[in-house]
């Protein structure tokens, strides 16, 4: 009666891992969404309403979830507060903090730490630029986890099942 209680707890703990790291591509995939969707209401603030960036940040602070939003209202505070910290700076130091808690890939962070270093020193215009090109930069990497996803989610699955009965047989 132990064994087989062991033997469904360990077949039920592979399994867990298995659909833990199965919801971690998916969460990663719905925060890639997210930025994308950041980028694309910075670029509109800075189009549409003519804001700096810090005054974009502060408006599009108010329509993203966290972590994004703490960051960009403290991006909106530093840069408010004048302290003569150049915006690059600035970001890249919020968005480090920010960028830990993101199930993102490293590339996907990586765009989201250089582009303080793209938009800092430009007018509108080439802000909206970049902007948008770092949205399709993301959307072609959405587009591409999309693709794998559904592959990855099987042999994950499988590989996690297949993996306890493994240990099942070898611990019997």
């Amino acid at each position: 009666m132990l064994r087989l209680l062991g033997i469904l707890c360990l077949s039920l703990g592979c399994m867990g891992f298995g659909w833990s790291f199965k919801d971690r591509l998916k969460r990663g995939l719905e925060e890639a969404y997210q930025a994308r969707q950041m980028f694309l209401l910075l670029q509109n603030e800075i189009i549409y309403s003519r804001a700096s960036l810090p005054e974009a940040c502060f408006r599009v602070a108010g329509r993203i979830p966290e972590p994004y939003r703490g960051a960009f209202l403290k991006i909106h505070e530093e840069m408010s507060a004048n302290h003569g910290t150049a915006f690059d700076a600035v970001w890249r130091g919020q968005m480090k903090e920010c960028v830990r808690k993101l199930a993102l890939s490293g590339e996907e962070k990586g765009w989201l730490l250089e582009l303080g270093n793209c938009v800092g020193f430009m007018d509108g215009r080439m802000q909206a630029q970049i902007l948008e090109q770092y949205a399709r930069r993301l959307e072609l990497s959405i587009e591409k986890q999309e693709r794998e996803m559904a592959d990855k989610s099987k042999v994950i699955m499988c590989l996690s099942v297949m993996g306890g009965l493994m240990v099942v047989v070898i611990l019997i």
